[in-house]
């Protein structure tokens, strides 16, 4: 999707980056289309995007960081770097697809500044169970464990298996996400979940 228009001002007044609800899913040509309203103008476009997305990208960035502060820095970084660079937007891939390409920047330039502060914490090793984040709750130990085993798993792994597991994205738009074909992103969420499920196997033996 080629965009004539040029991106917003970045004096112009800042999109409403306030967490709401939870939105459900709408189909990519809606985006597309509060898409071209933000860049023919309409301010009002882009916060009902932001709204749609902020709480699914706060959750995906919060469980690299593992701080609530951090993590909210990032998700406004975020939107404020898709709302100026709009017209950038090629449409590839979709819109939820490019904020966690740009999320998950930002994660990793703090991943490289501070190692020790990104975590992805897992609280089961199937896709039905993890993607409940409160369900381990109630076994702290097992949540640290979990975190602490996550912590081993090489970089690519973990953000393999957050964006599929967490933000629900099909391996094609991972793929596009990670810069690697569809094939390796399944690659790499299996060999994080097998090293997962023989590490725990371990830990009770």
């Amino acid at each position: 999707m080629a965009h004539s228009a040029s991106a917003p001002a970045a004096s112009a007044r800042a999109p409403d980056l306030r967490r709401g609800t939870n939105v459900e899913p709408v189909p990519a040509e809606d985006d597309a289309a509060l898409i071209r309203g933000t860049l023919a103008g309409r301010r009002a476009d882009f916060d009902v995007l932001v709204e749609r997305y902020q709480k699914m990208l706060y959750n995906f960035i919060y469980r690299f960081v593992r701080d609530h502060a951090q993590a909210a820095d990032i998700e406004q970084t975020t939107f404020l770097q898709a709302y100026t660079h709009l017209a950038q937007f090629s449409g590839r891939s979709s819109f939820k697809t490019w904020l966690h390409q740009i999320a998950l920047n930002q994660c990793r330039q703090l991943h490289r500044s501070d190692y020790s502060r990104l975590h992805v914490p897992l609280d089961e090793t199937h896709e039905e169970s993890l993607a409940a984040p409160d369900a381990a709750e109630s076994t702290p130990g097992l949540r640290g464990l979990l975190e602490r085993l996550i912590a081993r798993l090489p970089l690519r792994q973990r953000e393999v298996l957050t964006l599929r597991i967490f933000s629900d994205l099909p391996f094609k738009e991972i793929a596009r996400v990670e810069g690697m074909t569809e094939n390796s992103a399944k690659v790499n969420y299996h060999h994080a979940v097998a090293r997962l499920r023989r590490w725990l196997r371990e830990s009770e033996s």
